[in-house]
């Protein structure tokens, strides 16, 4: 495999790690200064991916606050909810560990639904 390099003079393998190194945030950076398309197609996956799921965590985390207001209600929602950002916790950190593996060693790795949505965009 050739070690292309790219705008930002690193080796274009590292630049798909980085580019789910830091979530969302490193996907962003990268999506806006790089111009290798599959470093751009990695960041902008990134993007979507943990954006997304960071988003899904916020807005359960604001409704399980919301809903501990309420005596009764927060008894039968705070530990489904509390659950449901667990499994998501972890979800999120499976995928951040799989996708920086395939960034490394398959550079046209696509998530199922994510891949297909943002065909479009890349």
């Amino acid at each position: 495999m050739m070690n292309r390099m790219t705008t930002l003079g690193l080796n274009e393998r590292l630049e798909r790690v980085l580019a789910y190194a830091f979530g969302w945030v490193s996907g962003i950076i990268l999506f806006v200064l790089e111009k290798n398309p599959s470093v751009r197609w990695n960041a902008l996956q990134s993007i979507v991916t943990f954006g997304g799921l960071s988003i899904l965590m916020a807005i359960i985390s604001l409704l399980r606050l919301y809903l501990s207001w309420i005596p009764l209600i927060n008894l039968i929602t705070n530990p489904g909810l509390g659950l449901l950002l667990s499994i998501l916790w972890w979800v999120t950190i499976g995928l951040w560990v799989w996708l920086m593996l395939m960034a490394w060693f398959q550079p046209r790795y696509r998530l199922p639904i994510i891949g297909d949505l943002i065909s479009h965009w890349a």
